[in-house]
């Protein structure tokens, strides 16, 4: 993948490549600013120059601002898809969640908050793609173009209600992979079709147990809570009105989840209802698992970028700056993430490729 230098005229003291060089680097090792980025290289400069040439010395802060707030994000973001194809030529198949993260301190300066569409492959814990929108309900039309970066054929690919959309579906049938949707009153026609289907599913189980729906049931007690969850799926749709199921690209499955969790100490029970559509075939204890996979992307992307790299605190603010930043984040994570010759938590692998040089070339895929 090779990017183009947007700056013009004589403003090119500084080799381009060897800045997205020090900022990668820096990133990797827990840098979590452009000033940071600097006093990085400045500490690391004998190791920096044993890789890059730096022939008119460290740039100063301001030219790495400006360097980053130039770059196309669009084109900057190719660097993800172009890295995983080196780090896993061929991913194995697993669900690929598709959610948004607002980068809350965007907006402190400009009237939008910048809002990053990943996709997230679920088990091996790297973000393959982004897609850049400044508001949340620009998600809808956002998915399809994030979805076009990708090689997803014979992925499932699992959205928020957000993101159920029937051309969204269609995106995903015609690149061969299978979606698994979420369904809200957003889609009013589909989920009152269901909802009555799965009320009788649970409420007459003895009856029905054996036939078109299967069930599963999970319990987990932890923190003074019992959490049980009931599965209930069919692929039984001949009752369902047909201008409704054929707008639905392939439909195969209809899931629904009720959650009862009893708090021990309050002695109160809440319970909560998700329905959701997939094209895929399969039993209730799978779909079970691969919609609590939907999730990680919350504990293992987003969240990590908060504690990791305080996005939310982040002080840059100039859009292209915001969201090339916040690229340069998902790549340092995926490099971490990747990286299996040391079982560490991420923050101490950040901690030792602050120190240690050679697991920094590790990597950074450097040889030497």
């Amino acid at each position: 993948m090779v990017i183009e230098d947007p700056r013009t005229g004589g403003n090119k003291r500084h080799h381009f490549g060897e800045m997205i060089f020090i900022a990668v680097s820096a990133m990797v090792c827990g840098v979590q600013s452009f000033s940071g980025m600097i006093e990085f290289a400045h500490i690391h400069r004998k190791w920096l120059e044993k890789w890059i040439k730096l022939p008119n010395g460290i740039p100063v802060q301001q030219t790495m601002i400006n360097l980053f707030s130039l770059i196309d994000p669009v084109q900057f973001s190719q660097c993800i898809i172009a890295h995983l194809r080196d780090l896993h030529p061929e991913l194995s198949k697993q669900l690929i969640a598709v959610d948004g993260k607002t980068i809350r301190g965007s907006g402190k300066t400009t009237p939008e908050q910048q809002h990053c569409l990943s996709a997230y492959a679920a088990e091996t814990g790297l973000t393959l793609g982004v897609e850049f929108v400044q508001e949340k309900s620009n998600e809808i039309p956002a998915i399809p173009k994030l979805l076009d970066q990708l090689q997803i054929e014979g992925h499932l690919i699992s959205v928020d209600a957000m993101g159920t959309q029937t051309e969204v579906a269609v995106k995903i049938r015609k690149k061969a992979a299978d979606y698994l949707m979420a369904v809200k009153r957003n889609q009013s026609s589909l989920h009152n079709e269901i909802v009555d289907q799965f009320h009788y599913a649970t409420t007459q189980s003895v009856k029905i147990k054996g036939t078109s729906w299967d069930l599963h049931e999970q319990v987990e007690k932890s923190n003074g809570r019992v959490t049980r969850r009931r599965i209930a799926v069919t692929q039984q749709l001949d009752w369902m009105i047909p201008s409704i199921r054929k707008r639905w690209k392939d439909l195969a499955s209809l899931i629904m989840i009720e959650t009862e969790i009893y708090d021990v100490i309050k002695k109160r029970t809440t319970t909560q209802k998700r329905l959701y559509i997939s094209s895929k075939r399969a039993g209730a204890e799978q779909f079970a698992c691969w919609i609590r996979q939907h999730w990680a992307i919350e504990n293992g992307c987003h969240w990590v970028l908060d504690t990791l790299y305080r996005e939310d605190l982040s002080q840059v603010r100039m859009t292209n700056a915001v969201r090339n930043f916040a690229i340069l984040r998902r790549m340092a994570h995926n490099l971490l993430k990747a990286d299996e010759s040391i079982k560490k938590s991420l923050p101490m692998k950040q901690m030792r490729a602050m120190a240690d040089e050679r697991y920094r070339n590790k990597l950074l895929s450097l040889a030497g």
